[in-house]
């Protein structure tokens, strides 16, 4: 069985931290299951030249009621969900306000909707699911903004291209080493 160890950081209300360890077994982006080897809290990705990001929001089922955290999905595959988050609990009375990136939630699907589609009620998830919700555009960066209670969860995504090498011409000679001596040996590749 696959799974996916999400660690997020979860502010609460009154700013306390606490940084639970969460199984991920599904995951859904915008309604499709997805494979679970996308997932990753990576924020430097290698990525093609021309890649593009979407910014989301996810909801991931945790005891107590679900968590809610900003998620960028790459046109290359990857999910790099952020690992800072809030309790979706906190938001009520007020979701309805929160913005991804200057958009109300709603405008990409109600948060309430999406746990209702995936078998949830109120702010609970069925073990182990992770919902993430997409804004169209091109971007780096997702911003989740509570205006309620003045406090924002930034999460941002730098790509390298695939084609950099970081060492260009610097790049060390072969050496291996063979007991307490080094010698430098001829490559055939």
């Amino acid at each position: 069985m696959s799974l996916f160890l999400y660690k997020p950081h979860v502010t609460g209300p009154e700013g306390a931290v606490t940084t639970p360890d969460v199984f991920i077994d599904r995951v859904h982006v915008d309604g499709a299951l997805r494979p679970l080897g996308l997932l990753t809290s990576n924020a430097w990705q290698q990525a093609p030249k021309d890649d593009t990001g979407r910014a989301g929001y996810a909801l991931v089922a945790l005891g107590g009621g679900a968590l809610i955290a900003p998620v960028l999905a790459l046109a290359s595959g990857p999910l790099v969900v952020a690992r800072a988050a809030w309790r979706f609990s906190s938001l009520s009375g007020h979701a309805d306000r929160v913005t991804l990136n200057g958009a109300p939630l709603s405008t990409f699907g109600p948060p309430a909707d999406t746990i209702a589609a995936a078998g949830g009620t109120d702010d609970a998830l069925p073990r182990g699911y992770m919902l993430i919700r997409t804004a169209p555009g091109n971007t780096t960066e997702a911003l989740l903004h509570d205006p309620e209670r003045d406090r924002s969860l930034s999460h941002r995504v730098t790509l390298e291209p695939m084609e950099t090498d970081r060492w260009g011409d610097a790049r060390p000679r072969p050496r291996y080493s063979v007991g307490p001596t080094q010698k430098d040996v001829t490559h055939y590749i």
